[in-house]
């Protein structure tokens, strides 16, 4: 039986669609209606390791960049006294992706790598807070790492969950680019100096390399007023070459419908598809990207053709870096068996999501009714809607799915029926349009919308955006649009 809220107006209602602004690691997250942001899971990263350890016994794990840096775990034996063993978990990150949140020391520069560790232990997935030994890091650095830093003051610091706090045993060897130092607790970490000395003339001290590059072609080796270069190297120790960025990638993990095609758009362009598992689990991986703001989208199609409500990120990508979104929950998919109702009679409102989880759907007029369903195996779900609660006219109807109280999807897409004084069955498009569908789903709706408006105005757009042939995307096309539209 559905749930009736009176509203406190009347007329027609109309759907807004909530945003959020979320800032994980430094990675702008936007556009997500508000229902659906508190399950994703940002991580950004240049390398990861997970790795399981006795703690019974010494043991040394290695965290290797891209750019040939390290971080070295070295743990000894017994460094739990209850033997118990743990997952060690490890990533490296760029500096932006902590310091926004964690600011660094007055007076203090970061090495352009950051790193995170954590344990827990395998028996229960408990978080381990404190070892009962020290375990020792050594931070390898290139000299590229550590540019406009005095090298000579490298210090290891830990996140102290309110400041940054020098490791107290650091030391640091500038002939092998390392700085070793001792901790029993983890967070995130990092290797930080004072910023070198400058001349007047843009070279740094005597005793510090100037960067080659100036208009006489090289540097001396110290402070000098022949050195007319406007940047200057930190001085770096021995050994150490030039950094080479990994590949720059995104991941985008979650839930869809079983055996569902999901699909990713890039800028309004498909750049990746996958098909769901038989619990509605995808990953979409995408490479070769370069450090740039882009805009993702993400949708599926349920088992009778019907598009999802299209989930978008507008993210911006650090160079050489993976991004990962995990606890994506696509919205379910909506249908209505009939365009108009007799009132009185039942109206089945129906969908796909995940396999056995909670489904709320909505239905608005003068008043809002909401009834709860369980979708079964398949993902499917089932509301029988008795229209004898609503008046004759237009009302508007969506749906939502969550697991528990904590995964919540957003709502699907807003369709609307009648009621009135004769039942008229949906008809669901069977043929492509004439125009207007460009990602040849039967269909035009607000997916060929995304995709047209990445294109207005811009140059050189598809001939499939461009709907009347003209070599441009305007207020014309989205009107061509208009007229073919389906919903």
């Amino acid at each position: 039986m559905a749930t009736k809220i009176k509203r406190a107006y009347r007329g027609k209602f109309v759907f807004i669609a909530l945003t959020a602004s979320l800032v994980f690691f430094n990675i702008p997250i936007v556009g997500i209606r508000a229902s659906g942001t508190a399950n994703l899971t940002i991580q950004i990263f240049y390398a990861q390791i997970t790795q399981e350890i006795n703690t019974t016994q010494s043991s040394s794990e290695t965290l290797t960049n891209p750019n040939n840096s390290s971080l070295g775990i070295n743990l000894p034996a017994d460094v739990l006294t209850s033997g118990d063993a743990v997952e060690l978990t490890a990533h490296s990150t760029p500096e932006g992706a902590v310091t926004t949140d964690k600011p660094l020391p007055s007076g203090k520069v970061g090495a352009d790598i950051f790193y995170n560790i954590s344990f827990q232990k395998v028996s229960d997935s408990s978080a381990v807070s404190s070892f009962d030994k020290a375990v020792t890091l050594t931070f390898s650095y290139e000299d590229s790492d550590i540019t406009g830093i005095n090298e000579s003051t490298l210090k290891a610091y830990r996140w102290n969950g309110s400041v940054w706090s020098a490791l107290s045993d650091s030391s640091v060897d500038t002939s092998l680019n390392k700085v070793t130092a001792t901790t029993q607790q983890f967070s995130n970490f990092s290797i930080l100096g004072d910023p070198s000395p400058v001349c007047g003339n843009g070279a740094v001290e005597s005793g510090e390399q100037c960067d080659t590059g100036g208009s006489n072609g090289s540097c001396p080796a110290t402070c000098s007023t022949s050195c007319t270069t406007n940047s200057c190297a930190s001085g770096g120790g021995g050994g150490g070459g030039g950094y080479v960025a990994p590949v720059t990638s995104a991941i985008f993990n979650g839930r869809a419908y079983p055996k569902s095609t999901v699909t990713l758009l890039k800028d309004a362009q498909i750049v990746a598809t996958t098909i769901a598992d038989t619990n509605a689990n995808f990953s979409l991986n995408i490479s070769g990207l370069t450090g740039d703001n882009y805009i993702f989208s993400v949708y599926s199609e349920d088992n009778k053709g019907i598009r999802s409500s299209l989930l978008t990120f507008p993210i911006s990508i650090t160079s050489g870096a993976t991004i990962q979104i995990s606890g994506i929950f696509l919205a379910p998919t909506i249908a209505v068996d009939k365009s108009e109702v007799k009132r009185g009679d039942n109206i089945a409102i129906f969908g796909q999501t995940a396999p056995q989880v909670n489904i709320v759907v909505s239905v608005n007029s003068e008043d809002e009714f909401f009834g709860k369903t369980i979708s079964d195996k398949d993902g499917i779900y089932l509301y029988n809607f008795d229209s004898s609660f609503v008046d004759y006219g237009t009302h508007y109807t969506k749906s939502k799915a969550s697991i528990g109280n904590q995964t919540v999807s957003n709502f699907s897409n807003v369709i609307g029926f009648k009621v009135g004084t004769k039942n008229i069955l949906t008809q669901l498009p069977t043929k492509t349009p004439a125009k207007g569908d460009l990602n040849n789903d039967k269909r035009v709706n607000f997916v060929d919308f995304s995709i047209t408006a990445y294109w207005y105005k811009r140059p050189s757009p598809p001939a499939s955006a461009d709907l009347n042939g003209d070599g441009k995307v305007d207020l014309i096309d989205f009107s061509i649009m208009a007229f073919y539209w389906t919903g």
